[in-house]
């Protein structure tokens, strides 16, 4: 029941090294979501930037950003998430030991809010953000299943509930969904708490994501990739005192 590693085929070296997501609540657009990969001979990095203008709970706006980095066998070694809103900027960084994930949460500039955790690696040796947990992942196979551990920024932000959560995943079938005005097949992906379809290239082209206190979140990959919205997002400060977030693209 091992996560599939990150496979860097040809169409996501050619094709898929930037998109976007619209991300809906209740059918109303909320926010996007850009993902972006950095690949050469020896390993591979993902960058998710997720901006929140407007939520059914009081934290918005909100910006995730998670950087995951793969080794060259595609998998996972380190672990990254800068979470911040008007109220909180936060910062969970985990590295991969023989055993297990060690995780530092980071709140604000007081160390004594520092809080530390280990993930086994037999309870998942994937960790995602909850509100995207799935990015690309080829050759998969109806029936396959692994565990993952989600981390929950909202969960994380408000101070309430477990930030790490097991998830049992599971490729149920295919489907027929329409993209770009035309059909397309694509691996169903299901967990108890999320749903993604999957193309046979290994993107994801719609996942949903159910969060405690907002409900589910409906990502839908677009045609485009605005990449300047994507940088004023990284570089816009959100909290008084804020960490430069900003780095060079």
């Amino acid at each position: 029941m091992e996560a599939p590693p990150l496979s860097v085929n040809d169409w996501l070296v050619e094709q898929g090294r930037e998109s976007q997501y619209a991300i809906f609540q209740n059918n109303v657009r909320v926010g996007d979501l850009w993902t972006t990969y950095r690949i050469d001979s020896k390993s591979a990095q993902r960058e998710d930037v997720l901006w929140i203008e407007k939520f059914s709970l009081d934290i918005t706006p909100l910006r995730v950003i998670s950087l995951s980095k793969f080794t060259g066998a595609g998998k996972l070694d380190e672990f990254t998430v800068r979470l911040a809103n008007p109220g909180i900027h936060g910062e969970l960084h985990g590295e991969r030991f023989s055993e297990d994930f060690s995780f530092t949460f980071k709140v604000g500039p007081s160390p004594r809010l520092n809080r530390r955790y280990k993930v086994p690696l037999a309870d998942g040796d994937l960790i995602s953000e909850a509100t995207n947990p799935f990015a690309h992942l080829s050759d998969v196979q109806v029936g396959q299943r692994w565990r993952m551990q989600v981390f929950n920024p909202l969960t994380a932000i408000l101070g309430i509930g477990s930030q790490f959560t097991s998830m049992l995943v599971e490729v149920t079938g295919k489907e027929s969904i329409i993209v770009d005005g035309s059909p397309r097949n694509c691996f169903v992906i299901e967990s108890a708490k999320a749903k993604a379809w999957i193309d046979e290239n290994g993107a994801v082209q719609i996942q949903e994501a159910q969060l405690p206190l907002v409900g589910t979140l409906r990502m839908v990959r677009q045609a485009y990739c605005d990449v300047d919205a994507r940088h004023d997002v990284q570089r816009r400060y959100i909290y008084e005192g804020e960490i430069d977030d900003r780095r060079d693209d």
